[in-house]
């Protein structure tokens, strides 16, 4: 494969803001009228909790784990935005490196959540175990269950975090390998956690009133939910279904929900609060993991081949693409809470 179109590249750069011009007029075209909020409505309350999780994984997931080493931080290995400041001129500025970001990240998540450090938590979509190894380490009178359905990320997790951090007799931590929707009291005790926190994973979420009802069976009375994933500061139809997008290919059954939808889902949990992350926040992210891919490209190609380097290569200037205009602020990450009423 040429260097066409790698990070740093005017191929590359010519082609992200080419893509960034044109999703910006979609931003600005589209709307959040009533009819179009009971739409989105009716969509998050309708269906199976997720879609494609079979195919999400194979296609996106489960690549092997030297290919995510290649661009992930070398900390936390950290699939998910990291935090470098509040507004995108703050960001574009920042000095913090890739891994001091993610670090910043799990910090601000912890504040939001008031995490006291004797909580019992359990992880929605665990990855490479990057909030186990944060909270673990900082919090030692924690204890954490994660779970995942990529066959990569735990065989991962269950050797390298569970080793690290279980010993002596003592389990801080275990993982599970299995769809979250199919979570039943033979790998659980229901009611028995005090926190359940998800990074990354809602834009996967079909049903998000099967999602909170699953998450308040798990939930002890008072009990405390974070969520933190990618959304849109307005309704952009198109990027309710994946099949109507480019970002489909990458994210089978994924999708982006508007900033404000998740809150009005309190059937089974309180909505407490919510905030929005500026985006550039995510672009400078994507930027840095894909100026390291494009570092390990040419050894990485050995291994996955010239069509799958493109693919990848093309999902990091896709993704950039989607949260550059307005400098992050249509595009970003939401954060909520919530809780289960006593």
């Amino acid at each position: 494969m040429t260097n066409s179109f790698l990070w740093g590249s005017e191929e590359a750069v010519k082609k992200e803001q080419h893509v960034a011009r044109f999703l910006e007029r979609e931003y600005r075209a589209a709307g959040s009228d009533d009819a179009a909020i009971a739409r989105v409505r009716d969509l998050a309350s309708s269906g199976p909790m997720w879609e494609e999780t079979g195919t999400l994984m194979s296609d996106h997931y489960d690549e092997r784990l030297e290919f995510f080493r290649s661009f992930l931080d070398r900390d936390y290995l950290a699939y998910s935005m990291a935090y470098f400041a509040d507004t995108g001129e703050e960001v574009l500025g920042s000095q913090h490196s890739l891994e001091q970001a993610q670090e910043s990240k799990f910090r601000l998540i912890c504040e939001r959540i008031g995490l006291q450090g004797n909580e019992r938590i359990f992880n929605l979509g665990c990855g490479f175990g990057s909030l186990e190894c944060y909270i673990l380490s900082n919090y030692p009178d924690v204890q954490m269950t994660g779970i995942t359905p990529s066959e990569t990320q735990y065989e991962y997790v269950s050797k390298e975090i569970a080793g690290r951090f279980n010993g002596g007799g003592q389990e801080r931590v275990r993982f599970l390998n299995m769809d979250f929707s199919g979570l039943s009291e033979e790998e659980v005790s229901p009611g028995s956690y005090d926190l359940v926190i998800s990074i990354g994973a809602v834009e996967h979420a079909r049903n998000l009133d099967l999602l909170n009802e699953k998450i308040a069976w798990l939930l002890r009375p008072g009990g405390k939910a974070f969520h933190h994933f990618i959304v849109s500061k307005m309704v952009i139809p198109q990027f309710l279904d994946a099949k109507e997008t480019l970002i489909g290919s990458y994210f089978p059954g994924g999708r982006i929900w508007p900033l404000e939808e998740f809150g009005r889902h309190e059937n089974h949990l309180r909505f407490e609060k919510s905030w929005f992350v500026n985006g550039m926040n995510y672009w400078r992210t994507l930027d840095e993991w894909h100026k390291r891919f494009s570092r390990n490209v040419e050894k990485l190609a050995q291994e996955l081949g010239s069509e799958r380097i493109r693919h990848w290569n093309d999902y990091f200037i896709l993704c950039k693409a989607c949260f550059l205009p307005g400098e992050g602020a249509y595009f970003g990450n939401g954060h909520y809470l919530f809780s289960k009423p006593v």
